[in-house]
């Protein structure tokens, strides 16, 4: 009895939380894009909130991927709403629809024909697939089909979700569309859905806080055209033909309906011309202009930890690893669902996607860490000889070269890799960007003997008594410490080296006790769990531990990638020098006694990151080794690979079975290892409203504010600026021909007014007037 009435007394305390931080009406935009893929802009959707009570407008490609990233579980929205049919704008319903349905939440489906129809005939086709699902849990449709309503709307009269009242007017469009207001307290925020111009919209959107509006006309950044087709004359028959509204119809609409802010999405293309497009539309509409972009938040916010955080924040972000592909413990499997067997593992949710630029001259940009490295390795070095190579290094006309961290290092692995014990199949790093060589079978090396070396010295030692070197095998997938000296000579080991320069806070932890039993990383922009799980258990049960665990008012919890639990291993630590765990001591961790029986061991902890490696490549998942990583030598165990290493367990087995020693260095097995959950940082949180009277400027993204302590708010450059931080591979100052993409690429020799073949930044936000 008491353990349900903490379980109420838990939800009732995380309702009033829920509330308390949504207690303005909100808007978040999950997709700002078109019909056009776009790995920046998902398709069109928008998240409206307030208090308890979530609705979703429109659901476009990339939308789910999208709500993970926002923290939003589906299971917790109330309403699906459509402005209209046309596939980019529902795509993404079914999934969603049906995944509303098993989480056994009420919901309204509400939009212009045939709304009610396309949800009978969801439930028909699914009908065997819900059904399976829903037995899981010992139910079946007829016990979810009362929860929801679908139900095609006519007519205007106002209903509500929840404490929101919904207003709603047809607009013109190609096919039937309605536009969506939304109040709640004394706040509004409108979203128009694809129109040309319409006398209803200006009606509905009277006085309105915020009007979501259909960005047609925006100018591409980069496009070379003279000043914008623009036609006040909003009756126009040419504007009628089309789909889309162009920027004096968008403008005299926000204009007419006297709203405070106009905030333009649904964009076919990444940037925006936000000079060019502010020229046309300040031609009617004089408030506040916001150009949209996939997750920003309405009323604008700011992070409050910005200042305090400013000097790593987002520093090292955690680049993706790649997996494409989902596992049980014997087997490749279809893609789980919430709820599943195995779900919550690394291809269940997208990180930031590797990204590289071939630079031409023997260099690859890693556009997602800001790092830049050496393409081709060369010959096998000493620790002495690469610190020297580095020092001299000219490559791309660079002199700042360096020998890089392991997690510099590491950030360029990808397990999309397969191998077979000895036996490389396909690399675990990039081959279409970087070389990477095998051993050499005629010196007697394995194809896996070709590992790379950190600048980063074990502070233990390995074997015993061996000084060591920790390294990545991009061969095989694994972190292991290498020892400095050949243990039979004396002599210096050699490996191979890869050099990099750029972002020197790369690893560089910024970590922050929420004192909520949580830990945030500011410079990673993770959320972990500050105390480990306690307890040994199989990958499957790791997995489902962090799906459902609730800790500091969140429950959005998932075991980490490979790639993301790397991040928080601290290599000044090990067992041998500090008498800890490898991590942070803002972090607890279990104590546990080795194979032996000797305490002072420090467990493994799982992935949600499978390693395809042996004869059934499914079968093994990647865990870190935040104690030392022993193994057992001649009937000896010893540290054999370092605290700090990353290897592979069997995903199951018998648990009394465990410890085992496998390999050639007699690696230990435990397969029941621990877990340290992790979630995104919810940038939502922490934030205080910016007052309107301090934005200074009103054309700029808000996300791109920062705070000035001796100047109040100031508003960032505009876009240009990030489309040059994103172009400039170099950093010089300028974009290349060979750096340029897109319109500017097809534009470049217009731009280049004194062709010197660059862009610079003056010539990039010319246009002819």
């Amino acid at each position: 009895m008491i353990k349900y009435l903490v379980l109420i007394i838990t939800c009732l305390g995380s309702q009033l939380f829920a509330q308390e931080n949504n207690k303005h009406l909100s808007a978040t935009i999950i997709g700002s894009g078109s019909p056009k893929f776009n790995t920046e802009r998902s398709g069109p959707s928008v998240l409206i909130a307030y208090k308890n009570t979530q609705i979703l407008v429109d659901m476009g490609n990339g939308t789910q991927a999208n709500l993970n990233k926002n923290n939003t579980k589906i299971k917790a929205i109330d309403g699906f709403l459509f402005t209209h049919h046309h596939l980019d704008h529902n795509e993404e319903f079914t999934p969603i629809f049906i995944q509303s349905l098993l989480g056994g939440n009420s919901i309204i489906v509400a939009g212009p024909k045939p709304t009610a129809t396309m949800v009978d005939n969801i439930l028909s086709i699914y009908e065997e697939d819900i059904a399976y699902r829903l037995s899981k849990s010992g139910r079946s449709i007829s016990d979810v089909k009362t929860n929801f309503t679908a139900k095609d709307l006519t007519g205007n009269t106002p209903f509500y979700i929840g404490d929101i009242k919904i207003t709603y007017t047809a607009v013109n469009h190609a096919i039937a569309t309605f536009a969506y207001r939304f109040d709640a307290g004394k706040e509004s925020i409108v979203i128009s859905g694809d129109l040309t111009y319409s006398e209803s919209l200006p009606i509905l959107a009277n006085n309105a806080d915020y009007l979501i509006m259909d960005a047609g006309g925006a100018i591409e950044l980069g496009e070379q055209r003279n000043a914008a087709k623009s036609n006040n004359n909003r009756k126009s028959t040419k504007s009628r033909e089309k789909a889309h509204v162009n920027l004096a119809e968008s403008s005299q609409m926000a204009k007419e309906a006297n709203v405070k802010n106009l905030v333009l999405s649904h964009f076919n293309f990444t940037y925006v011309d936000q000079e060019a497009t502010t020229v046309e539309i300040r031609k009617n509409y004089s408030g506040t202009i916001i150009y949209g972009e996939d997750l920003m938040s309405l009323p604008l916010k700011q992070n409050s930890t910005t200042s305090k955080h400013s000097s790593l924040k987002d520093n090292y972000p955690i680049v993706d690893t790649n997996v494409q592909g989902f596992y049980s413990d014997t087997e490749e499997i279809s893609r789980p669902s919430a709820g599943d067997s195995f779900y919550g593992q690394d291809d269940n949710y997208t990180g930031n996607q590797p990204l590289y630029t071939d630079n031409g001259d023997g260099t690859i940009s890693d556009n997602v860490t800001g790092l830049m490295w050496e393409q081709d390795m060369g010959t096998k070095l000493t620790l002495e000889e690469a610190t020297q190579k580095a020092k001299n290094a000219k490559l791309g006309s660079y002199s700042d070269w360096r020998v890089p961290t392991i997690k510099e290092l590491y950030s360029l692995i990808q397990f999309t890799g397969k191998v077979k014990g000895a036996t490389a199949i396909e690399m675990f790093i990039d081959t279409d960007y970087f070389n990477q060589p095998l051993g050499g079978s005629k010196i007697g090396e394995r194809e896996i003997d070709a590992q790379t070396w950190s600048s980063t010295v074990y502070v233990g030692k390995t074997m015993r008594t061996d000084a060591t070197i920790f390294g990545v095998n991009f061969v095989d997938g694994r972190i292991k410490g290498y020892p400095k000296y050949n243990p039979k000579t004396g002599a210096d080991n050699k490996m191979y080296f890869r050099l990099v320069r750029g972002n020197t806070d790369y690893g560089k932890n910024n970590f922050i006790d929420n004192g909520d039993g949580t830990v945030s990383d500011y410079a990673t922009g993770l959320m972990w769990q500050k105390t480990d799980d306690g307890m040994g258990k199989d990958w499957e049960e790791a997995l489902r531990y962090a799906e459902n665990i609730e800790l500091g008012s969140h429950s959005d919890w998932r075991l980490p990638n490979a790639k993301e639990l790397q991040s928080i291993v601290d290599y000044t630590r090990s067992p041998q020098t500090t008498h800890s765990a490898a991590i942070n001591p803002v972090f607890e961790a279990t104590q546990i006694k080795d194979p032996d029986g000797n305490p002072g061991q420090y467990p493994f902890y799982w992935t949600s990151t499978t390693h395809l490696d042996g004869q059934n490549p499914s079968a093994h998942a990647v865990y870190v080794a935040f104690g030392e990583a022993q193994g057992q030598m001649n009937g000896r165990l010893m540290d054999v690979h370092g605290a700090g290493a990353q290897r592979s367990d069997p995903k199951s087995g018998n648990k009394q079975d465990y410890p085992q020693y496998f390999g050639p260095q007699g690696d230990v097995r435990y397969v029941y290892n621990y877990v340290r959950s992790v979630r995104d940082i919810n940038h939502t949180e922490n934030t205080e409203t910016i007052p309107e009277e301090s934005v200074q400027t009103t054309e700029h993204a808000p996300q791109n504010r920062q705070r000035d302590n001796s100047q109040g708010l100031k508003t960032a450059a505009p876009s240009f600026k990030k489309m040059l931080t994103n172009m400039d591979v170099n950093k010089d100052g300028k974009i290349a021909k060979s750096e340029a993409k897109g319109k500017l690429k097809e534009n470049f020799d217009q731009r280049d007014k004194n062709n010197d073949g660059y862009i610079t930044e003056e010539e990039l936000i010319r246009r002819n007037r």
